[in-house]
């Protein structure tokens, strides 16, 4: 019998703390010889409108994204040797982290981390732990906006 490999996926975003839930991830995935897959959506929302330049503003978020992703994936691959399998969506994010998990069947685990603000943790958290929490596909990890890289590796070695 065939042990399926874990499959860790983080959504990469704008925000400071984005950096903690790759690092978690990451090495969980290295402790338990894991994969993990580093997305980033892009809001078409933003230059829906725009007559004449869509084509090329949707081109141009993708280059970023791309480089985005790139700069984290030689993070993680610096710090554990892994080398993260990078995507580009395009839409609303909640929806497109739904759908690409679906489509995907591999992901065993989304780990978001929590903003360090403590009104608000910040959308995507609220978004998955609110409502749809009891029907989301997989389960969710958040890690905590103020946890040092120390405790990361704390927590993620045997």
């Amino acid at each position: 019998m065939s042990k399926k490999i874990r499959k860790f996926l983080v959504v990469v975003d704008d925000t400071s703390e984005c950096h903690r839930a790759i690092s978690y991830a990451s090495r969980r995935a290295m402790q338990t010889k894991g994969k993990i897959t580093l997305l980033r959506v892009v809001n078409t929302s933003d230059f829906k409108n725009i007559y004449g330049v869509e084509a090329i503003m949707k081109q141009e978020a993708e280059e970023n994204a791309r480089e985005i992703l790139k700069t984290y994936s030689e993070n993680v691959n610096a710090d554990t040797g892994l080398v993260p399998e990078l995507v580009v969506r395009f839409g609303q994010p909640t929806t497109e982290i739904i759908d690409f998990i679906n489509e995907d069947g591999s992901i065993s685990l989304l780990v978001l981390a929590a903003a360090t603000d403590s009104i608000n943790p910040g959308p995507l958290v609220s978004q998955f732990t609110g409502s749809r929490a009891s029907n989301f596909p997989i389960p969710i990890t958040i890690i905590p906006g103020q946890i040092t890289k120390d405790a990361i590796l704390e927590l993620t070695t045997n």
